[in-house]
């Protein structure tokens, strides 16, 4: 349960642990510097504050025992009761806390016996016996029963008689005034020792051996066999003076042993399997004042708890970072310049040097009140500080004034190139540099604003910071070029990798890195700190250390280039703050160097309350290494009974899920996040951070099915390094949702596609029969019909024809006898040769009726292309004469083709009748072309009048089976559209090809009788 302190800060991100409560506590932290304590009353969540014991479960989870029951201590100050035991055990106070047999259960037993199991971040009650051991030692002596579970005994004046110690293996010692019997797993005896002794409370249990602590530093080891040896205690305790009085502090739960005395606690554990050897943990933390009555040490943070019975729980931790200041002494400990000087004095701006045993020196004359904006190691290692109008030269002790350069253009950056040329930078944009050889300043160039940094880039080139750019200043011709992309950035820093790779700072936009003339941009932290960012520095694991006004960051620096080649690897950034050690979270900027490394390897930042320096190297990152739980789900405020799967309402306003995790580090460290997998199966790929510092989810609304809630939990820098976590809901369907339903409703929706098919297909079949039945019909009466008209288009045909050829015949014997009496009028010529004409017309028709009504136009035979062309040009010769036209039939003797005679000949008489038709006076011209195996190309030209391109485009269109319209609507060109219809009757093809005025070729392709 979240209250007191811990509810007022639940809306910030995350808790920032108070380091110093109360007054007492600062003075602790004046006897030693070099831990943080963080203290939690009732006023910070605690149900109250008297906690009598401390452990460790089997997810690493840690808990406490207090007067009103078990605490879990989740980290970042947060505290989880259970309130709901106090409806089912008998007395909620608790009195004791320890391992028994299983080493995976914690126990916690109140004051009246009853048991609470506490396992897997779970209180429950149980209702097992706590021990068999105890149970039958309790039949043996029920007179005077005492437990000993540790030290110092919560009843020290209390002497009873016999006092059981369980060695956490399934067995135990019963110790007496006198003597120490072992006790077996059945609670039997199983052999005893005379061993006189100054009360049970002197005892203790390690590695199931009984350890026996007299006045000094020996101790008695007892193991199983119950043989004594005396033993003495190694390392860190031996540095006390003999004689020294000190206090056990013994924690059957985590089976650990502590040593107090002066002020100092250590730890106690068995070196080699031998002797048990002490180290030192803290010094300087008063037990008796904070009245502390038990202790328990979490090795893989170095953290030590401690339990008051009167004052609540202290945390000690180890500071990281070492704060260097001159406190009162100086009215103010914000600091900016660093300079190391050859003697090794690390000077400040503030005129006061630090040695090498970070002892603080005062120098009269930089305590003047004058102004300073920086300071360099000059030449002849003096130290030049700049100041409004000069810069003061002083020798590295610091005691008197070399001398003093008159400087005008008030400096406030400097910077060493590697020719030891010295180069300044002002507030009014000048870049001076300062020529050796004349002892003068020469202006270089100037800016279009203030200069914040200098760096080199090159042996021939600078990299200008300013508050409005970075730009890049030639050495050899003294002109300077701005670097567009970092336009209107304020230039905060600027360190040099490589001469390629520059890493740049800047204020409200974060850190960049310039190489080979591309920038590229860093995503910020998530809670945008980074963008106000002041330095970075290299340490030798390859990590950038990156100060900010919110703290210190760092980040690996293979991750940012992997960042640039990809902007999906998003690189990892560790935070520290006061949690950490540091007096402010606020580091300063805006001098150079904006950060130094020492000598020794450690870096040194500049901050608002000292100089922050640490060894890199030994700073080890506190990432959760423990599991991931679902320690609470409420609906609608209401709690649910967590399960594998946990069902949830159909409707429901709001669904919190509360997740926990044993981490103890700085809380802007934890990184848990979430995705919600969808009931339909479809994955999300977006993580999503849970609510800090709570860690919370929260669900207005889940569809209905199975939803898995995946959680990935950050264990570690790499990308990749993740814990992950899947949690199960259930939300039950609407009536219409369930799987029965929708198979009804399939099912219904089948049956009725089904039947509106069948009678749909009934009615199409009805009507369908009906339609054929009229089509029958209809057939029956066409084909009536068109048998009648052929058989009608026959006779009438050869009624025509036998009158035609006896008047064509009459009319040939009277011209033969007109002739040879020299009479042959013109008119008698026309009148013979029309009739002629007529007569071979019928005999096409008469020759296409009978192909048409007995169906031998699909019979094709050998057909001579030359007879059959001359037997049609013998008919139209004679006509052809009277127009003044000769015809010409090129066509070989021996060409044949196979096709059929009559359709055939009825083409040809068609096309010399059309071509005599439209040609006077000129030339009709048959021919062939064999252009290959299969085919006969027979060509028909004259040099008549010629078609359009508008007929010419319409007859050669497959698609067009009418005559073309004339000009009035009326149709013309019936033989071409005849001839067509012919040539697609043999299967010949037919196109045309005339220029207008000028000349026709028609051409059929006919297949050759040989192939």
């Amino acid at each position: 349960m979240v209250t007191g302190f811990t509810r007022l800060l639940n809306k910030a991100y995350y808790l920032f642990l108070l380091t110093a409560i109360q007054l007492h506590i600062n003075q602790t932290f004046a006897a030693d510097d070099t831990f943080i304590i963080n203290r939690y009353t009732d006023d910070h969540g605690l149900p109250q504050n008297s906690i009598k014991g401390i452990g460790q479960d089997n997810l690493g989870f840690i808990w406490l025992i207090s007067e009103k029951g078990p605490i879990r201590y989740d980290g970042q100050g947060q505290f989880r009761t259970f309130d709901e035991l106090s409806e089912t055990l008998k007395a909620i106070r608790m009195s004791a806390l320890y391992k028994v047999d299983r080493s995976d259960e914690l126990w916690a037993r109140s004051e009246i016996g009853e048991l609470v199991l506490l396992k897997s971040g779970k209180a429950a009650l149980s209702e097992n016996a706590q021990h068999e051991i105890t149970r039958n030692f309790a039949l043996q002596y029920p007179q005077n029963v005492h437990y000993n579970l540790s030290l110092p005994s919560p009843y020290p004046s209390d002497n009873p008689s016999h006092v059981f110690v369980p060695d956490g293996m399934e067995g135990g010692f019963i110790v007496s005034r006198d003597s120490i019997s072992r006790i077996g797993k059945n609670g039997i005896t199983v052999t005893s020792i005379y061993f006189p002794n100054d009360g049970p409370w002197h005892f203790a249990v390690h590695q199931g051996k009984l350890i026996y602590f007299s006045h000094s530093l020996d101790y008695v080891e007892i193991g199983s066999d119950l043989q004594p040896k005396t033993k003495k205690i190694s390392g860190d305790l031996l540095q006390l003076p003999p004689g020294t009085s000190f206090t056990v502090y013994w924690n059957a739960a985590s089976q650990q042993l502590f040593m107090y005395t002066e002020k100092n606690v250590y730890r106690l554990a068995e070196h080699n399997a031998e002797n048990l050897h002490s180290t030192l943990l803290f010094a300087g933390f008063d037990f008796k004042k904070h009245d502390i009555i038990t202790a328990f040490y979490l090795e893989s943070q170095a953290q030590l708890f401690l339990g008051s019975a009167t004052k609540g729980l202290f945390i000690l931790k180890k500071r990281h970072f070492k704060l260097l200041g001159v406190g009162d002494r100086y009215p103010s400990n914000v600091y900016y310049n660093q300079t190391v000087l050859r003697n090794g004095l690390l000077v400040t701006d503030h005129g006061v040097a630090f040695d090498q045993n970070d002892q603080p020196h005062f120098s009269p004359i930089l305590q003047r009140k004058e102004p300073k904006y920086g300071q360099i190691a000059g030449p002849n290692e003096n130290l030049w500080i700049l100041q409004a109008d000069q810069i003061l030269i002083m020798p590295p002790e610091l005691d008197h004034i070399v001398g003093r350069k008159p400087f005008p253009d008030l400096p406030r950056f400097a910077f060493k190139d590697r020719a030891s040329n010295y180069w300044f930078g002002g507030e009014n944009g000048k870049l001076v540099r300062y020529d050796a050889r004349a002892d003068t300043f020469r202006a270089e160039a100037s800016f279009p604003s203030k200069i914040s940094y200098l760096e080199r880039k090159s042996d021939n080139e600078l990299l200008i910071g300013t508050v409005e750019g970075l730009f890049v200043f030639n050495l050899t011709y003294g002109t300077w070029q701005e670097i567009s992309k970092f336009k209107n950035k304020l230039i905060r820093s600027i360190r040099n990798d490589s001469d390629r790779r520059f890493w740049i700072t800047t204020y409200q936009h974060g850190f960049f890195l310039y190489e080979d003339g591309e920038m590229t941009t860093f995503p910020l932290d998530r809670n945008g700190y980074l963008s106000t960012s002041h330095c970075i520095l290299e340490d030798q694991k390859g990590f950038l250390w990156i100060s900010t006004n919110k703290g210190m960051f760092k980040v690996s620096k293979q991750q940012l280039l992997d960042y640039k080649q990809d902007e999906s690897n998003h690189p990892f950034y560790f935070y520290y703050d006061r949690q950490w050690g540091l007096n402010t979270n606020e580091f300063n900027g805006g001098c150079e160097p904006c950060a130094i490394e020492l000598p020794n390897g450690h870096l040194s930042f500049p901050s608002m309350d000292g100089l922050v320096q640490y060894d890199p190297l030994l700073i080890t990152d506190e990432f959760p290494t423990g599991w991931i739980i679902l320690d609470e789900v409420t609906l609608d405020k209401k709690p649910l009974l967590i399960h594998d799967t946990i069902q949830i309402s159909r409707h429901f306003l709001r669904l919190d899920l509360k997740i926990s995790t044993p981490f103890y580090g700085s809380p802007y460290n934890l990184q848990i996040e979430y995705m919600l997998q969808r009931s339909d199966g479809r994955p999300s790929n977006e993580w999503l951070p849970v609510n800090s510092p709570s860690n919370t989810l929260t669900f207005n609304e889940l569809a209905a099915g199975n939803h898995a809630i995946k959680l990935r939990m950050r264990k570690g820098a790499h990308p990749q390094a993740f814990h992950y976590a899947v949690f199960h809901l259930y939300v039950p369907p609407m009536f219409h949702e369930t799987r029965w339903f929708t198979v009804l409703f399939c099912l219904f929706i089948g049956a009725l596609i089904w039947l509106t098919i069948y009678v749909r297909t009934r009615f199409i079949l009805k009507q369908n029969r009906w339609l054929q039945q009229k089509v029958n019909e209809r057939t029956a009466d066409l084909k009536k019909q068109f048998d009648w008209q052929q058989r009608l288009s026959a006779s009438i045909t050869h009624d025509i024809k036998s009158p035609l050829n006896y008047v064509v015949k009459a009319l040939q014997r009277v011209k033969k006898i007109a002739k040879t009496q020299g009479f042959l009028p013109d008119e008698m010529e026309q009148i013979y040769h029309s009739t002629q004409h007529l007569y071979n017309y019928s005999d096409n028709l008469t020759k296409l009726a009978k192909v048409t009504l007995m169906k031998e136009w699909l019979r094709f035979s050998e057909v001579r292309l030359f007879d059959i062309a001359q037997q049609q040009i013998v008919t139209f010769e004679s006509l052809a004469r009277s127009r003044g036209n000769v015809i010409y039939n090129h066509i070989p003797a021996d060409t044949a083709v196979r096709s059929h005679a009559d359709v055939l000949s009825i083409i040809i008489h068609n096309l010399l009748d059309n071509a005599i038709k439209f040609t006077e006076n000129g030339e009709i011209m048959l021919s062939v072309e064999k252009d290959d195996c299969q085919q006969v190309v027979f060509r028909i030209t004259d040099t008549g009048m010629g078609l359009h391109p508008d007929q010419i485009d319409y007859y050669n269109d497959d698609n067009n089976t009418a005559p073309m319209p004339d000009t009035n609507g009326q149709q013309s060109g019936l033989g071409l559209m005849l001839v067509k219809d012919m040539a697609q009757l043999i299967h010949a093809g037919f196109t045309i090809e005339s220029e207008l005025g000028c000349s026709t070729t028609i051409t059929i392709l006919l297949r050759r009788y040989e192939c």
